[in-house]
């Protein structure tokens, strides 16, 4: 008879196997590193045991929700291991918040545990303080008035209790950045973070032999990819700056296979770049987040290889909604440009349409709000009944964003629907406008928005940072763009600025540049070039 023991397990999903395989068989083996240490598989497992066992000391329950503000380092995959392990719900904050915003988000998703680095804890500890859903608070890196130390609930062995989710079990939920009226939390299941998991190990063939370089931070996009990394055995280095120059010498030091950047990250490493790190560990460098401009492509390709891999994807149904792979970075004209300008074709469990303003599938060529339906969907956003109901029709996620089709269905992003311009009755999308500036050679990057005009309801703003002893004048780059578009397409107005605002994710804030020119305009002063 078989011993019905054998057979005992948390109840609900096994998460905790994503965790327990490395363990098995890999357990002498790197599994992170960041500048301070590195520990082993073996290791983290019962340093986030230890973890888990001090928050349901505290007396915390399944499905409480457990905030994390930390820089990429060891502590903070450890904290979300913790959770895992716990049943709970995990809530990162991304570390570049304004303190508005942590509190903001801690207020809304009523966390009964925080586990936060000392120097933002001690910004912010009053207010946290009287947050009353609260029972413990972990500093990470030194003492805090009111704090535990999370340096102490990591010694030793401690037991605790393992617990299992419900498939449709809330498990993450992430803040958007917020930049535009409040930070929204998106929240996923454990069955759509699994299946994400799964599409991110097959579609970048993750293996124990990789070696993984995180320079975005954890509590975006990467907080998907790092659990799909340790699932396989692969080793992850942690970054929480990044340093062009600590990035090549990383990559030739540590045998770096899988690296992802941001367009502007990649511009600023070719440009520090002096050819001489040894960079041919490399297998996969992945962009993702904003569009990259085909000359700075074709540049790191030369100095690269065709390693590239070019991901579309948005926080209501990541990681990967559309991939175009290295093999499909080529030099082609299509019908709707260039091929390296392309964001791919979707991945086998995503379904995407291009829809008109009816809900009605455009044809090739025409441009459609994307609409995307898979198990990695959105639940809802935390607590926003309204909101999700917009973002979510009838299990499709509407996504805001403009694209067409070549005539091998692989898709090109013209823009954000709440970034169109509307100038003489003429819709202009700002990225075709950017394109082209990006082509020429004394321009480094560009970033358009429509500012409100009383003949043409709209007239068309570039911003502009000139490359280091690049000259361009403003009639130049303006001709520039009559020569390439639609004469209503053209800027009416350039402005050079030494950089760009940026979002907490490392893209372009059309919105700061947008509220920007309203407040010169409400104060009279000048927009002229």
């Amino acid at each position: 008879m078989i011993d019905p023991i054998a057979f005992q397990s948390p109840p609900g999903i096994d998460f905790q196997r994503l965790l327990d395989y490395p363990v098995r068989f890999f357990p002498d083996k790197i599994a992170l590193m960041d500048v301070s240490e590195s520990v082993t598989f073996a290791a983290a497992d019962r340093i986030a045991s230890s973890l888990a066992a001090a928050f349901q000391d505290a007396g915390t329950a399944p499905s409480d929700r457990v905030a994390i503000i930390l820089p990429n380092g060891i502590p903070f995959v450890i904290a979300e291991m913790a959770v895992i392990k716990s049943g709970m719900v995990k809530v990162p904050l991304n570390i570049r918040f304004h303190p508005k915003e942590f509190l903001f988000a801690l207020a809304d998703c009523e966390p009964a545990i925080l586990v936060c680095e000392a120097a933002v804890l001690n910004d912010i500890k009053e207010e946290v303080a009287a947050i009353g859903s609260l029972k413990a608070v972990f500093s990470v890196g030194g003492p805090v008035e009111g704090a535990r130390s999370y340096e102490d609930a990591i010694k030793g062995e401690r037991p605790f209790r393992s617990v299992g989710y419900e498939r449709d079990a809330a498990f993450v939920i992430r803040y958007t950045g917020g930049t535009t009226g409040r930070a929204k939390g998106i929240v996923h299941t454990v069955e759509s973070f699994l299946a994400l998991s799964l599409d991110v190990i097959r579609e970048y063939g993750f293996t124990s032999k990789d070696i993984a370089l995180h320079l975005g931070h954890l509590s975006h996009g990467n907080n998907f990819k790092w659990a799909a990394l340790y699932a396989v055995g692969a080793t992850q280095i942690l970054r929480e700056k990044f340093e062009p120059k600590q990035v090549l010498e990383d990559i030739e030091r540590h045998h770096v296979t899988f690296v992802y950047m941001v367009p502007t990250m990649i511009h600023r490493m070719l440009r520090e770049d002096d050819g001489k790190a040894d960079v041919s560990s490399l297998r996969i460098f992945l962009y993702a987040s904003a569009p990259m401009p085909v000359p700075l492509l074709r540049q790191a390709m030369t100095r690269y290889g065709q390693i590239f891999m070019h991901v579309y994807t948005l926080s209501e149904a990541p990681v990967i909604t559309t991939i175009l792979r290295p093999e499909e970075h080529v030099e082609r004209d299509t019908s709707a440009g260039s091929r390296l300008a392309s964001c791919g074709r979707e991945v086998l469990t995503m379904n995407l349409r291009l829809l008109d303003e009816h809900g009605n599938e455009v044809a090739a060529g025409q441009v459609g709000e994307i609409a995307v339906r898979s198990l990695n969907n959105m639940a809802t956003y935390w607590r926003r009944p309204e909101e999700t109901a917009r973002t979510l029709v009838h299990g499709w996620v509407m996504t805001g964003d403009m694209a067409c089709r070549d005539e091998e269905g692989y898709l090109y992003l013209a823009d954000r629907k709440k970034d169109l311009i509307i100038t003489g009755a003429l819709n202009v999308y700002p990225k075709e406008v950017e394109d082209v500036l990006h082509d020429h050679a004394a321009v480094a990057h560009a970033a358009v928005i429509g500012i409100p005009d009383n003949e043409w309801g709209e007239i068309i703003r570039a911003y502009v940072v000139l490359r280091p002893g690049g000259k361009a004048s403003v009639e130049e780059l303006i001709e520039h763009c009559r020569g390439n578009l639609a004469s209503y397409k053209k800027p009416r107005q350039i402005v050079f600025v030494e950089a760009l605002p940026l979002s907490p994710i490392g893209k372009v804030s059309r919105a700061t540049l947008r509220q920007e020119a309203r407040a010169e305009q409400q104060l009279g002063h000048s927009v002229a070039s």
